[in-house]
């Protein structure tokens, strides 16, 4: 008994063709991944400077520190209302990029002059 396998020319190009799209699918995937960065729950732009909080929510750091300069009384996440500090967040450091702590970038005048005094 002989056996016979039906192959069709389709099949095989199908295969490869999937193959193909799921590579570009990542390839753009992994572009789109590199250009948008994380993005900021206050401004919703990609995130500068980046901090997180410890609740979790990602921020640019001019962003958060105008939110807790006009909620100095009482600070709090934007996102989630638990309380936030300045001291508290946490700087993200992306590969190449400067790794300065934002929180201390010359944009910050009140800690600048608490650090000169």
């Amino acid at each position: 008994m002989a056996s016979t396998e039906r192959t069709s020319p389709d099949n095989n190009n199908t295969s490869s063709s999937s193959s193909s799209d799921r590579n570009d699918e990542r390839k753009t995937s992994s572009n789109h991944d590199k250009e948008s960065g994380f993005e900021c729950n206050i401004c919703l732009e990609t995130a500068h400077n980046a901090v997180l909080s410890l609740c979790g929510h990602l921020f640019c750091w001019p962003c958060i520190h105008q939110w807790l300069e006009t909620r100095a009384h009482n600070p709090t996440c934007p996102v989630c209302k638990s309380s936030i500090s300045r001291e508290k967040l946490i700087p993200i450091y992306g590969r190449n990029a400067p790794q300065t702590d934002p929180r201390f970038l010359k944009y910050n005048f009140f800690f600048l002059n608490l650090y000169l005094q």
